[in-house]
């Protein structure tokens, strides 16, 4: 089973809310629930497992009545489906195993943002690279690349962090492994 988008099928109904307010507030209202489900998840430091068993209770019924919710606007014709909500809830319901993927499949993210995220970056820093004069520019911006990606996964401030490697370049040839991004700020 895949992760679909998550954040997609949320935008779908962000995308119409002018058009159907009443409506689209209450899905995305529903949306709201299961982020806050999952901040709990992680404040809580669930396990995987347990994270999982959290989500079947909480999320998954939410997931369910978003389902049945679109289902019922379109059975009923409160919706038409060629509209923008119609589509939307199509979308939802065409990817709803996708989507719903967190409440069935242990240690599943609830989306895939991170990796979405992480393969623009190595696609735009693949188009700038055209850009570059010569081979070893290109080169070096891929080196300097990788070093934003790993200090913002890090969590700590890219900008700090390359100010320090430059301020303090003699200690930083002489032992490069004490100023990795995830451990440099022990070693200052």
């Amino acid at each position: 089973m895949q992760n679909e988008h998550w954040a997609c099928g949320r935008r779908q109904f962000a995308e119409v809310l002018h058009s159907f307010p009443t409506e689209v507030e209450q899905v995305l209202t529903w949306y709201g629930m299961i982020w806050d489900n999952d901040h709990e998840a992680k404040v809580l430091r669930l396990s995987s497992k347990q994270r999982l068993a959290w989500h079947k209770k909480v999320s998954l019924p939410v997931m369910e009545q978003i389902r049945e919710w679109g289902e019922t606007e379109l059975n009923r014709g409160r919706v038409e489906e060629n509209s923008g909500l119609g589509k939307a809830i199509g979308y939802f319901n065409k990817h709803y195993d996708g989507l719903s993927a967190f409440c069935h499949i242990e240690g599943a993210p609830i989306d895939n943002n991170k990796a979405e995220q992480a393969l623009k970056l190595v696609a735009r820093n693949r188009k700038n690279a055209m850009f570059h004069k010569t081979q070893a520019g290109a080169s070096i911006a891929d080196v300097v690349m990788g070093m934003i990606a790993t200090s913002a996964e890090a969590g700590i401030n890219v900008l700090d962090y390359f100010n320090t490697l430059q301020r303090k370049q003699g200690e930083v040839k002489a032992n490069p492994q004490q100023f990795l991004p995830w451990n440099y700020l022990s070693n200052i």
